[in-house]
């Protein structure tokens, strides 16, 4: 059953985006070689397509227009709630409608069921934040390629609007996720039990510290994140949850740990860590969990060469991990002592791997 698990911290998963709105060309497997030039538009058609739709759903978002669809109403209605002009309104609506996320009444307008926890405060965020993050990151990929200034250094970007969307998404994703920490042996009564610790390595805006220490009344967390502008951030998040007595912040690499026996869970995204350091990490995240303690480790995946896989490879180089994929990373992970280690099943564009530092009866 441990594999039912790694539903709980997709951290990601199939976000709303390019791939879940409708466009199944970007999601399907690697095509056969292109025969003819139209071929070549076709593709470049569709990216358009995908581009601009992301674009629209997002600015459903932004503009407000997604929290008025909560109930029926009118083009003219809407656009005079929004200050857009009802052409705007109505077009965008449109694309909402090609993804089948409205339904109509007659001259009214709502929500399908499916989009109807979006329309809420919570759920506007989490939409908003789904399609933000990636089209500003992708803004800066392209902007730096044009200066000539990108480096495969990592994950290093100070924009507050991508650092508050990552944290947006890490904390809300988690919460939803909570249910299925039962699935780790012997996890939740530990997180439940006083004295029980967290460490989120690569914290950013400590989305997941908070929404774990929010739910279990006794956890308290380590947040490991050097980088100063997200830093700052995740501070401040810190708080203004009221949390500062049972979260902090350290402006520390994971290369850098030397706690030993502290954690009953620790959560490693490793597509942002160097090559250079993942296994001295590892190795020192062993250490630092108790025995019994349990590690998630997030992975892009990457098999096959369809686009979806390409594209978690530019995302790997991007963000400093270079292209690790997960069989690259169980036998690091059993080499550092961790026991069992389980692969996620599934087809999920993020997946994580469960290993656990065996309990000491375990070993004898």
């Amino acid at each position: 059953m441990l594999w039912r698990a790694y539903a709980l911290l997709s951290h990601g998963g199939d976000r709303i985006g390019l791939g879940s709105i409708g466009l199944s060309s970007w999601h399907g497997p690697a095509a056969p070689s292109l025969q003819r030039a139209g071929d070549v538009l076709k593709v470049l058609e569709e990216a358009d397509t995908a581009i601009w739709s992301a674009s629209a759903l997002s600015a459903c978002a932004e503009t407000g227009l997604l929290a008025h669809l909560d109930k029926p109403a009118t083009i003219d209605t809407l656009a005079q709630a929004i200050s857009l002009s009802p052409a705007l309104v109505r077009t965008l609506v449109d694309v909402l409608a090609s993804h089948r996320f409205v339904v109509w009444n007659q001259d009214r307008v709502q929500a399908a069921p499916a989009l109807l926890p979006f329309t809420t405060p919570e759920g506007v965020a989490t939409f908003r934040a789904s399609l933000r993050a990636p089209l500003l990151q992708a803004e800066s990929f392209r902007r730096k390629l044009a200066d000539r200034t990108l480096t495969l250094d990592g994950w290093t970007h100070t924009n507050e609007a991508i650092i508050e969307s990552q944290g947006t998404l890490t904390r809300l994703w988690t919460t939803r996720a909570l249910p299925k920490l039962k699935f780790l042996p012997g996890l939740v009564p530990r997180l439940e039990k006083p004295g029980a610790a967290l460490l989120d390595v690569g914290a950013g805006a400590a989305g997941l510290s908070i929404a774990l220490c929010r739910h279990f009344p006794h956890l308290t967390a380590v947040a490991l994140e050097p980088a100063p502008r997200p830093a700052d951030i995740g501070e401040r998040h810190v708080r203004e949850a009221g949390l500062e007595g049972r979260i902090v912040m350290r402006r520390q690499r994971a290369e850098e740990l030397d706690d030993e026996r502290a954690f009953d869970l620790a959560f490693l995204p490793q597509m942002f860590l160097p090559e250079a350091i993942i296994q001295d990490a590892i190795e020192r995240i062993f250490r630092s969990l108790r025995p019994g303690g349990w590690l998630l480790v997030a992975v892009l995946s990457q098999e096959g060469g369809g686009t979806v896989s390409a594209v978690n490879r530019l995302k790997n180089l991007l963000w400093g991990g270079n292209t690790r994929a997960m069989d690259h990373l169980r036998p690091r992970l059993a080499a550092a002592g961790f026991n069992p280690v389980i692969r996620a099943p599934g087809r999920h564009a993020l997946r994580m791997i469960c290993a656990r530092r065996p309990n000491v009866r375990d070993l004898t």
